[in-house]
């Protein structure tokens, strides 16, 4: 949690992207590790380690004057699970985001990924009983690296060591869904191509915004299968109000306050049979907002605390992370993973809110 907050703010690049063409790197990494088991059945179940193969795309800007640039690219991943009878294999495309951790000088990048990714083999109460991690073929991927960078020959090739953190997980929209943690260490050869792109294929616009407040209210439904006994899905959603004081371009922080409506805690597993009332299906938490845009795209992240929680059941921590895209009148769309304790995820949220900037 530290080193994702520190992050946010090392995170100062200037992300306009040039009007003129520039060229695409290319870089294929190979991965080893081992999953993180957080939970006793899944450490029984973790007998593999981790072997994965990943291709990217970088869009980079090759203006030299730019202080701590940030650069989009497009990727894949395949990975196994630790077990391969069990959890079986992961493919994963995503949106990344990568930035000098403190200044362009020191060869050390961080990566952000978020992204969809298929698993090939899921929880079945008859064939496949002790997935208790994954209910869904179609899951979220997450992943945070630091990336070191070693120039070969003339910024032509170079080697990319680093080490990340991944998660998988459906956001409970169904169950059972432990989700699936990683740490691996890589390596990966990075080229620069003679192709070329325009900044206008990556982003359809840029976001402008000269104003230092930004007042937000977001609405975020969802959906949650609270266990696997339960056929049914239950509905919940977030009331998030939020102000962000813009302290660099492209970068954002400020304090926010949600409202809950989950009524997970109505059914089994927490509910039993010696508690007869049912906790209240409302919980409220402030949060610290932080805000990086990319044009008209913002990583958003959210930790927080519960203010109020009628249940002892529910964790003191909670928080969101996710994706946002501010349109043109105001508007904006918001994808995000509400969680606990940011490794227990607890449903997606798809959300659309209203943004005033004074």
């Amino acid at each position: 949690m530290v080193l994702i907050i520190v992050c946010f703010f090392e995170l100062n690049a200037i992300a306009e992207l040039p009007d003129n063409e520039t060229p695409i790197h290319y870089n294929l990494s190979i991965h080893t590790g081992t999953m993180l088991p957080h939970y006793s059945t899944m450490e029984a179940l973790n007998r593999e380690y981790i072997r994965s193969l990943e291709l990217n795309a970088w869009f980079y800007d090759e203006n030299k004057e730019r202080f701590n640039n940030s650069i989009l690219g497009t990727g894949y991943f395949y990975s196994n699970l630790g077990n391969n009878e069990v959890f079986g294999n992961v493919h994963a495309a995503y949106m990344s985001m990568q930035n000098p951790l403190l200044t362009d000088e020191l060869p050390v990048q961080l990566k952000i990924v978020l992204g969809a990714a298929y698993a090939t083999k899921k929880y079945d109460p008859e064939n496949n009983p002790f997935n208790i991690a994954l209910g869904s073929h179609l899951n979220a991927y997450g992943r945070i690296s630091l990336i070191g960078k070693i120039t070969l020959i003339e910024d032509k090739w170079i080697l990319r060591p680093g080490i990340s953190f991944h998660h998988l997980s459906n956001g409970k929209v169904v169950s059972p869904n432990l989700g699936i943690n990683m740490l691996t260490f890589h390596t990966g050869l990075e080229f620069s191509s003679t192709h070329k792109h325009s900044g206008k294929l990556v982003l359809s616009r840029d976001k402008e915004t000269k104003e230092r407040n930004c007042f937000s209210f977001t609405i975020a439904p969802g959906v949650k299968q609270v266990h696997k006994s339960k056929e049914f899905q239950i509905f919940t959603s977030s009331l998030i109000f939020d102000y962000g004081y813009r302290y660099l371009p492209q970068s954002s922080i400020g304090l926010g306050i949600d409202f809950f409506y989950n009524d997970s805690w109505s059914y089994f597993p927490y509910k039993s049979a010696e508690r007869d009332e049912s906790p209240l299906p409302f919980q409220s938490a402030i949060h610290l907002s932080l805000q990086r845009d990319i044009g008209p795209i913002s990583f958003i992240l959210h930790p927080g605390l519960y203010i109020y929680r009628p249940s002892m059941d529910i964790p003191s921590f909670t928080g969101r992370l996710g994706v946002k895209y501010s349109m043109e009148n105001n508007l904006s769309l918001q994808f995000s993973i509400k969680h606990h304790w940011f490794a227990l995820a607890d449903y997606f949220e798809w959300g659309i809110g209203y943004e005033i900037n004074r």
